[in-house]
């Protein structure tokens, strides 16, 4: 009994970071709605100013403006029946995030390279590769 409550106030940190961790996750909870709902517009505010986007026959890096366009035709051409983060980690300022996106033609794995700066966080890569 002595050693539980030793241990109690570990537990309680512990507990208290996952959960903390839980309700940020490795995405903007606004970003996994945008991609669920095929919406770039909605997605447009976390893009940094420059996005590197590699996308199936599109490659480069492009401004907020030219991002949101490509993802925009994007989405209308495969249009989102679900999306589902699968992975994501942390290192220093940036996270990761590894989702599925499934349309009704074909199968898409994302991923998401995001930044924090000045208690901000923005995209500064979208990966979409063409799953088999």
């Amino acid at each position: 009994m002595k050693n539980l409550i030793k241990f109690l106030p570990v537990i309680a940190l512990s507990l208290t970071f996952t959960l903390a961790q839980a309700q940020t996750g490795p995405l903007p909870s606004e970003v996994v709605k945008a991609v669920k709902a095929g919406d770039a517009a909605a997605l447009k505010p976390y893009l940094n100013n420059k996005v590197e986007l590699l996308l199936p026959g599109e490659s480069g890096v492009y401004s907020q403006e030219q991002a949101h366009f490509i993802l925009k035709s994007f989405f209308e051409k495969n249009k989102v029946t679900s999306f589902e983060v699968l992975h994501h980690g942390t290192r220093q300022n940036a996270t990761f995030a590894i989702g599925e996106y499934n349309s009704s033609n074909e199968r898409f794995r994302i991923y998401f390279l995001v930044k924090s700066t000045n208690n901000q966080h923005l995209i500064h890569q979208i990966r979409i590769e063409k799953q088999d």
